[in-house]
């Protein structure tokens, strides 16, 4: 899909035009479900914020105004549905305290050389709360602060949970290494 092509569909979206609804879904699905399913590690929750991803873009397509690329717009509009299917799951989010965390040196940060789709699994595997702050800190670029002020809990709970999810990975990687299964 180039940008003039996009353009029209976005035109003929706002106009109320299922067929080009339905044709901008066709070329975004595939983007819009890999987003879904980084956040939610099932493929049924992804599916459901997929499909309540597009409700949104469609129903708030006027709201585009063209500052951000469409692709990052709709992109903002993935993960605050994966964040809100998130805060309806829970009543209250854990609030694992920094203090409670183990402190991680830069180098923990990157891991081995372990094939994509294996990482993407182990991530997958996370709990809700340390794969959603390690999403959007590590993939998505919030700072700590947004992640808080997104999932109302203190900045304190996003840096251990991205702490926890970076030492289970760890772990896991380590694992994988040794058993050098999985490497490349």
């Amino acid at each position: 899909m180039n940008d003039q092509e996009l353009h029209i569909w976005i035109q003929a979206c706002r106009q109320g035009d299922s067929i080009a609804q339905y044709e901008l879904y066709k070329a975004l699905y595939g983007f819009a479900y890999k987003i879904a399913t980084r956040y939610t590690g099932q493929h049924q929750e992804s599916e459901e914020v997929t499909q309540d991803s597009f409700y949104k873009l469609f129903t708030r397509i006027d709201q585009y105004t063209g500052e951000l690329s469409f692709l990052s717009w709709f992109k903002t509009i993935i993960i605050h549905t994966c964040i809100d299917r998130y805060r309806s799951k829970v009543s209250k989010p854990p609030m694992l305290e920094l203090e409670h965390a183990v402190q991680m040196s830069e180098e923990t940060a990157s891991f081995p050389d372990i094939d994509a789709e294996y990482l993407v699994d182990m991530i997958k595997k996370l709990p809700p709360a340390y794969r959603l702050c390690l999403n959007m800190y590590a993939i998505e670029g919030y700072e700590y602060h947004e992640i808080a002020e997104q999932l109302k809990i203190s900045i304190g709970a996003v840096k251990s949970n991205i702490a926890k999810a970076r030492m289970r990975l760890k772990h896991w990687l380590s694992i994988a290494q040794k058993n050098s299964q999985y490497a490349r």
